[in-house]
Order: structure tokens, then C-alpha cells, then sequence
């Protein structure tokens, strides 16, 4: 097996744990779904850890896919990555067909950075910008699964 191919199921491996994780933080908030103000001023504590590992790992499954799958899944393909700017490794993985919607991606960044700062804000602002991060979890999660079910495809 080939380094870059070794170097890719490391990843796959961390972006599963942080999907994984992501779920059940999100399957212990969900019935939060759509936040509000009043519900986010009435949040007990177990629900704010939840909320708080369900941004933690949204972002890190959010690093981890743009940073480090993407780059590893056109290495295996022996195509170049080094000094390549991410809109340049996401337009090849899109003309690849593996993935899509760089505009949706770009949204997704915006979303979680939004939400993870949540200093001096109102509680009616900051419901919506959590109810927006927790709506994002399939579109994330669609990510990740286009590339699985791409390296599956071609038996990698």
C-alpha cells in the first residue's frame, strides 16, 4: 500500500471520529431545533456542553476534510498539491467529480466561524447563527461521504 494511501485512511479514520462525535452532540441537542432566545437564555448546562462539542467537532471535521482530505485524496491520484491554493485542490476535486458546490463549502466556513464566536452577543443572534451550524450537519456530512463513496468507486 502507498503512503498517500496510508496517509489518506489516517484521515478518513480522524474525520469518521469526528463525525461520529458530532452526531451523538447533535442527537442530544437536536430537540433544541429551531434555537431561539428565550431557549438559548434557558440552556442547562449539559445542553451548553453539548452544543459547544457539537461546534468543536464541526470544526474539526470541517479542518479536517478541507485541510487534509482533500489534499490526501489528489495525492493518491497522483495529482500535484503542494503551493496550491484550496480553491485550486477544491476546483480540481470538482472537475474530478468527487465533490461539489465550492459556494456551499465557503458558507459552511462562514456558518461555523460565525458560530463560534459567540462573545457580547444577544441571545436572539446567536440562536440563529447555532440553529444555521446544526442545520449544516448533512451538508458537512455529505462532503465526507462523497469522497468515501468516490475512493469505494474506484477501490482505493
Amino acid at each position: 500500500m502507498s503512503r498517500e494511501m496510508d496517509i489518506t485512511k489516517s484521515i478518513l479514520e480522524e474525520c469518521k471520529m469526528h463525525l461520529a462525535r458530532m452526531e451523538y452532540a447533535y442527537s442530544k441537542i437536536s430537540f433544541l431545533i429551531p434555537l431561539n432566545g428565550k431557549k438559548i437564555e434557558g440552556l442547562s448546562q449539559e445542553e451548553i456542553t453539548h452544543i459547544d462539542q457539537y461546534i468543536f467537532r464541526f470544526s474539526k471535521l470541517q479542518v479536517a476534510i478541507g485541510q487534509k482530505l482533500f489534499k490526501a485524496v489528489l495525492s493518491i491520484l497522483g495529482e500535484p498539491v503542494e503551493n496550491k491554493a484550496f480553491i485550486d485542490i477544491f476546483n480540481r476535486l470538482e472537475q474530478l467529480g468527487i465533490i461539489e458546490n465550492h459556494v456551499l463549502w465557503q458558507e459552511l466556513r462562514i456558518i461555523r466561524n460565525e458560530a463560534s464566536h459567540e462573545y457580547g452577543e444577544d441571545s436572539h443572534e446567536l440562536a440563529e447563527k447555532l440553529t444555521a451550524l446544526l442545520n449544516a450537519k448533512d451538508s458537512l456530512k455529505n462532503y465526507l461521504e462523497s469522497i468515501v463513496n468516490y475512493l469505494k468507486n474506484r477501490k482505493f
